[in-house]
């Protein structure tokens, strides 16, 4: 089912009425399911009416700090009946694309936890410090935690900077591009997407034209949601997020339905502002 781009109201509905309309939901986690300070209301509801039915769900995220066995347990810490099954992360793509990139075996800077760690491994991988006498391979920016943040960043830029030097360019790829995520009621806090930023704006300036830039694997990057689709079996999907740039973009590229959910980092000024960019739908939250 493809949805045309329009510059209309997203339509307000509760969330039983939404799943009633399509054939799975693709669920983004915090913001929509969960904050860092629990699970936000309806959540664990939502998650048991689409069991209840036997619909088809997934939880398409950007958290790449986590495997699917540590996500699922964290949901059903929280009370949402989530299991491994049901979870995409963009750390699942990371061996993927480094096995694309022709990284089997080879030498990994890994920026994140020792859950994205992993996900590099899965391939041969050997996972190095950023060294600029013995550049790595390969960066994997995967989360903002786990690692020294500012010494890790000042060693990954002079060692890609070493790299470019002698004309080596390491591959450079982005699990997470959100650029912050919702902490609690009202507050925010930083996330992978913006340590990439930092890296490409200082090598942007060091290098000029010819800098490195990160390719993205999450959100909103199509290759993402098209597997998520794939797993879902159904492209009469709609993506529930909590972020226009991440997911109602990448949904709009892939040609399925989306709607906002209000219990994030996207206000309702936020969505009116949008235009032909809006979301098909608006949730106030996922409770009905």
């Amino acid at each position: 089912m493809t949805i045309a781009s329009h510059a209309t109201p997203p339509e307000r509905l509760d969330f039983t009425t939404l799943a009633d309309r399509h054939e799975a939901i693709l669920f983004d986690a915090y913001g929509v399911l969960v904050n860092a300070a629990g699970a936000l209301p309806g959540a664990a509801d939502a998650v048991a009416h689409l069991l209840a039915r036997d619909q088809p769900f997934l939880v398409v995220t950007n958290d790449a700090s986590r495997s699917p066995e540590r996500a699922a347990a964290r949901f059903t810490r929280l009370g949402i009946p989530i299991r491994p099954e049901h979870v995409l992360s963009s750390g699942m793509l990371i061996a993927p694309a480094l096995e694309a990139h022709g990284m089997r075996g080879k030498r990994v800077v890994v920026l994140g936890t020792g859950d994205s760690a992993q996900y590099a491994r899965q391939i041969g991988a050997t996972i190095v410090h950023p060294d600029p006498g013995d550049p790595a391979d390969a960066v994997v920016i995967a989360d903002e935690g786990g690692f020294d943040t500012l010494g890790m960043l000042d060693d990954t830029l002079s060692m890609v900077l070493a790299a470019h030097a002698h004309g080596r360019r390491p591959v450079l790829l982005l699990a997470n591009p959100d650029l912050v995520y919702p902490s609690g009621a009202g507050t925010f806090g930083f996330t992978a997407g913006s340590l990439a930023g930092m890296l490409e704006r200082a090598l942007a300036l060091l290098v000029g034209p010819d800098a490195p830039t990160f390719d993205v694997l999450g959100k909103p990057a199509a290759r993402h949601f098209e597997t998520a689709l794939e797993c879902v079996g159904t492209r009469n999907a709609v993506m529930l997020g909590d972020t226009l740039h991440t997911d109602i973009a990448g949904a709009r590229t892939v040609g399925i339905a989306s709607a906002i959910v209000l219990t994030g980092v996207t206000t309702e000024a936020h969505v009116a502002a949008a235009g032909a960019h809006a979301p098909t739908y608006l949730l106030d939250g996922l409770q009905w």
